[in-house]
């Protein structure tokens, strides 16, 4: 009983702080850019209670095939990655079909955003920009074609798959600039680590 009510006590300890921050934070901005963040935060697609039991049943479901998935010994590591590959796609297409065409476009528009991001933190400029995209679809091409080959045993599915792997990472290393490349496996390390966790 005392551990919950220390539990308590700290997170709402922690979310009057926060909210204390960000009320500074806003009152600290112009008030153009004040209005420019809240009506950003109203763009966030707002779900009704059905479509949030929906969305999360379907996540919770993702969640106990992806926890199969990776303790599956008979799968070798790229056909667990490939495995994991397909799942987040059906999961996501599934997800799609919950939301309305307004709520799936304001979800585009936050990915987008995050992309754009993404490209700002390595400093790409739009050639790089242009290029990574056509790497990474021409590599998920590549990789569904083997992936779905049905001559080919296991195993070479699993050599192909690592050629293809070693194949970007060479082309990628022709599009960045070195510093730009640690700092691209450095993002890629960190967000791995944030899925796991």
């Amino acid at each position: 009983m005392r551990k919950t009510w220390i539990k308590s006590t700290v997170l709402l300890l922690g979310l009057s702080l926060g909210s204390v921050a960000l009320v500074a934070q806003q009152n600290a901005l112009p008030a153009h850019e004040a209005t420019a963040q809240s009506a950003s935060a109203t763009a966030k697609p707002q779900l009704t209670a059905d479509q949030k039991k929906q969305l999360g049943d379907l996540r919770a479901a993702a969640r106990d095939q992806a926890a199969i998935i990776r303790n599956d010994q008979t799968l070798t590591a790229d056909q667990k990655q490939a495995k994991l590959k397909e799942l987040r796609t059906s999961t996501r297409q599934q997800m799609k079909s919950v939301l309305t065409p307004e709520q799936q476009q304001a979800f585009a528009d936050r990915r987008a955003a995050a992309k754009g991001r993404f490209a700002e933190k390595l400093g790409l400029t739009p050639d790089q920009q242009s290029k990574m995209k056509d790497l990474f679809v021409s590599t998920q091409q590549q990789r569904q074609a083997v992936l779905k080959n049905a001559s080919l045993t296991n195993e070479q599915k699993a050599s192909q798959l690592s050629q293809i792997r070693q194949a970007s990472k060479a082309q990628l290393a022709t599009i960045l600039t070195p510093e730009q490349l640690v700092k691209f496996q450095q993002m890629r390390g960190m967000h791995r680590r944030h899925k796991v966790g």
